[in-house]
């Protein structure tokens, strides 16, 4: 309930201005009140816990979007980036182990963490600092790339069944 003295200068305000003009002037300073209150929130030190929220919100980039931000001279550019399209694709280093024997063969240190996306900033320097000749033949020659596809091989073996299946007895084809 407000005050006698708050009541008594309120209803002399509404008597010599009119009640439209008090109320809106009241909402006026609320609203600026308010507004104010926000601000102070806004400016304090942010909750621990938003801060984290925010953190896990923010994607770390593709290997694209890494090698992109590079500053490479224009003959690796492209070399580079198909590399790291291929990387993101797992078509090179697919795997850690894949990555480990990458850091072992060019004498760098593995990166403590076993994430691929760890190793991005260590393997896409390297690359970068090789020869454009050295890295055309990481693309050409597929190594590191992982273990071969299969599947074409599966379906010859597959196939090459069947026809023997089908073979009259005593002939193999």
């Amino acid at each position: 309930m407000a005050q006698p003295s708050l009541k008594n200068a309120l209803r002399s305000m509404v008597q010599k201005h009119g009640f439209d003009l008090v109320n809106e002037s009241l909402q006026e300073i609320g609203f600026s009140e308010l507004h104010i209150e926000k601000s102070k929130r806004d400016t304090t030190v942010p909750d621990k816990n938003v801060d984290q929220q925010t953190r896990k919100k923010k994607s770390k980039p593709t290997a694209p979007q890494y090698v992109a931000k590079m500053p490479l001279p224009p003959e690796k550019e492209a070399s580079v980036l198909e590399l790291a399209e291929k990387f993101q694709a797992k078509l090179f280093l697919p795997t850690t182990g894949d990555i480990s024997n990458f850091c072992q063969s060019y004498r760098i240190d593995e990166p403590s963490s076993k994430s691929r996306a760890s190793a991005m900033p260590r393997v896409f320097k390297l690359i970068a600092s090789m020869d454009a000749n050295d890295i055309q033949y990481l693309l050409n020659s597929g190594m590191f790339s992982g273990p071969s596809r299969l599947g074409p091989i599966a379906d010859a073996i597959r196939n090459n069944g069947r026809a023997n299946a089908d073979a009259p007895p005593g002939k193999v084809t």
